[in-house]
């Protein structure tokens, strides 16, 4: 824990060296990082010859907020509370002045709308095509240790993580946790008597989850902690995506698939004490699922959406690692081994906060492997699985917010409706 604090304490001391004196938001102009050269910003449009080889890469909109041009990458500070927000300098006077009379404005990553017109089986082709390249299939990114997860965290913004409305990552940015993982595409057969829509609807999803440890595996002595993040491609909109954790938290074994895996589960206790994941969300134990309960695979648009409060993975046993320790590399392998046809874990929930104090679930369904699963650059470095704020959730079924009180407040999580714009840096378009 003191490496932890030390390491963390010099990263926000050398990021306000370098950054406060050139920041828009008060402090004065050095124009040290012009000095360095300017880096493209992460949405730029790509050459005419990319974007037509691959629409994944195209997105004709504006890249910041006034839709101006960024002149500088996009990225937080700290200083003045604006270190929750992605901003860029921009070019030919446009967007908010700043001291020394240098502009800058927001960066935002609306949908990439001729991606996002496309089926879902065209969409998938393409980023699994990405998944597989030959230049990228079986390799993964370094680890990061803890200590250096936790002050590259400082300098990134966690708003960005519920914003982006893209498949992949802004050009830039890194994974600060679950760094490496291996993917696999995934078929959800939801059973007829599902009482919930869109993705938990009844009938078969095709989709892809990445598995991997939370932290390195490196010099840790008590099991790890696993995770999943989950995407379902729907045709002409966006993706549906969630993310989870072992529900009983870090430690307790080496099994992967020791346990079952919950979208509500707290981070760890350090992590926590950052303050970046509330800079983002008023409840951070939690994620969201209506907007997979909102649309179909299809596109289509549900009427009366109906989704869960809570997800529980349950393994079936069938893809199992014995109980002991592990190195990253182990771990990998032993993923990216799983076969096809696997079924992976049987999908529960609890439909609402009283069912979960009850214990109460509800059977939706079963995630089986549909192909091999593989170690990626792709899956490590550029694909993304946005989160929901449980805000959303809350404020869909307001019911909600009474029932979880009652039975369990919690100082990690404050069940309201938000609004949501208190933790956005510019209103999110309609989606």
């Amino acid at each position: 824990m003191y490496v932890w604090v030390s390491t963390v304490l010099v990263a926000v001391l050398v990021a306000r060296s370098t950054t406060d004196a050139a920041c828009p938001f008060g402090h004065g102009e050095s124009g040290a990082e012009l000095k360095k050269g300017g880096i493209p910003c992460p949405h730029d449009l790509p050459s005419p010859a990319v974007a037509a080889a691959s629409p994944l890469l195209r997105n004709k909109v504006d890249v910041t907020d006034k839709g101006c041009t960024c002149s500088s990458s996009c990225g937080p500070t700290l200083n003045e509370g604006k270190d929750k927000c992605d901003w860029c300098w921009t070019a030919d006077g446009c967007g908010r002045s700043s001291l020394g009379g240098r502009h800058w404005d927001f960066c935002v990553y609306p949908a990439m709308v001729e991606y996002q017109a496309q089926t879902h089986t065209q969409k998938m082709a393409q980023l699994w095509a990405k998944v597989t390249d030959p230049k990228v299939v079986g390799k993964s990114v370094p680890p990061k240790s803890i200590a250096v997860a936790a002050a590259k965290m400082l300098t990134e913004s966690m708003v960005t993580t519920f914003e982006d409305q893209w498949d992949v990552f802004p050009k830039g940015r890194e994974r600060v946790i679950h760094v490496q993982g291996v993917a696999c595409q995934i078929n959800l057969a939801v059973s007829p008597s599902s009482p919930f829509t869109g993705i938990f609807g009844p009938g078969n999803q095709t989709g892809i989850i990445r598995l991997g440890s939370a932290t390195s595996l490196e010099g840790l002595g008590g099991g790890i902690f696993p995770g999943y993040g989950i995407k379902f491609l729907r045709s002409g909109v966006h993706s549906a995506d969630w993310v989870g954790l072992r529900a009983t938290g870090p430690g307790g074994s080496w099994d992967f698939f020791n346990s079952t895996f919950s979208n509500h589960v707290a981070p760890a206790a350090f992590l926590v004490k950052t303050g970046k994941f509330q800079q983002a969300s008023g409840c951070i134990t939690m994620v969201g699922l209506s907007d997979a309960a909102s649309l179909t695979q299809a596109g289509e648009k549900v009427a009366k959406p109906v989704f869960p409060f809570e997800l529980r993975l349950r393994p079936t046993g069938k893809a199992s690692f014995p109980d002991k320790q592990l190195s990253n590399d182990d771990l990998l392998k032993d993923l990216a081994a799983i076969p096809a046809g696997t079924e992976l874990v049987e999908v529960y929930a609890y439909a609402s906060p009283n069912d979960k104090f009850a214990n109460k679930e509800t059977a939706v369904g079963t995630i089986t492997t549909t192909g091999s699963c593989h170690q990626s650059l792709f899956v490590d470095t550029t694909l993304f699985f946005q989160h929901q704020r449980m805000e959303v959730d809350f404020a869909t079924a307001p019911e909600w917010i009474t029932q979880y009180n009652e039975h369990a407040p919690d100082a990690a999580c404050t069940a309201s409706a938000g609004p949501v714009s208190k933790w956005q840096c510019v209103p999110s378009p309609s989606v």
